[in-house]
């Protein structure tokens, strides 16, 4: 039995030439003992389909199903499959963003070095649909200064994750009853659990964003789920008042136009 499994999932708005630049990504690591499991959350784009038959790569394991269920229901329909195995670590994967070819071998060597963290996560390169780089994002380093962060935002990067198999153990799977953040639910349940977070201090994953990425996460309906969820989280961990002053500064600013949102987005994540 390999060690490690990637989990990812698919939609029909994957497109082929994002989804393998991501798959040869993860194909061509210096680290190479691993199952690729991918879930087919509904139709697929038939180049998709065909690019990733004609792989012929025993490492990638296609799970399909005809209706669209959402990321949340096919990280968790993969998750079954894997923990039914002995695999001792999974890590995550986004079907158009893109790993540094070190990646998983430089996670590995982490957990190896620090036998205590069950959630690791990378420093990114956020580039365009174009591939041209849009900001370098770095995440705090230790399990202390991911949990003072998580009072005001994420502390992960969800794509580059590694989970040891312990944290799925203690923390559960994702949660089904958020809109858009079963991330940030995610690493709620891993404090709450008393999970161990870290992220490596190395830029080893490509994060895209597209052309529409601030237009889809503005709007009335966005800022008032983001609010709900992390009040939800606040209320879970005791995070207290200014906790929640935070949440409501976040949700605002997704009220704001796409130019200005465009702006916070770099700014913000330096405070």
């Amino acid at each position: 039995m390999k060690r490690l499994a990637i989990i990812m999932s698919l939609y029909r708005n994957d497109r082929q030439k994002f989804v393998s630049l991501a798959v040869e990504s993860v194909l061509n690591q210096t680290y190479k003992d691993f199952d690729f499991y991918i879930q087919y959350d509904g139709s697929v784009d038939t180049d998709v389909d065909a690019y990733l038959i004609g792989l012929k790569d025993e490492r990638i394991k296609i799970q399909r199903r005809t209706e669209n269920k959402g990321l949340a229901q096919s990280l968790n329909d993969l998750l079954s499959i894997v923990m039914s195995m002995d695999y001792k670590y999974i890590a995550r994967m986004d079907a158009d963003d893109i790993n540094e070819l070190n990646r998983f071998e430089r996670q590995l060597e982490y957990f190896r070095q620090h036998p205590k963290v069950e959630c690791l996560g990378t420093w990114v390169v956020e580039i365009t649909s174009s591939g041209e780089e849009y900001y370098r994002k770095q995440m705090p380093e230790t399990h202390d200064s991911c949990k003072e962060l998580f009072r005001k935002r994420d502390c992960m990067v969800h794509p580059t994750v590694m989970f040891r198999r312990s944290y799925i153990e203690k923390a559960g799977f994702y949660s089904l009853d958020t809109y858009f953040g079963e991330d940030t639910m995610m690493w709620c349940q891993g404090f709450a659990a008393n999970c161990t977070f870290a992220n490596v201090p190395e830029y080893l994953y490509q994060f895209r964003i597209d052309d529409n990425f601030f237009k889809r996460r503005r709007g009335w309906k966005h800022a008032t789920a983001i609010f709900k969820l992390r009040h939800k989280v606040n209320k879970i961990l005791s995070y207290g008042i200014m906790a929640d002053f935070w949440a409501l500064v976040y949700a605002v600013a997704k009220m704001m136009p796409t130019s200005i949102l465009n702006l916070i987005y770099k700014k913000a994540r330096k405070v």
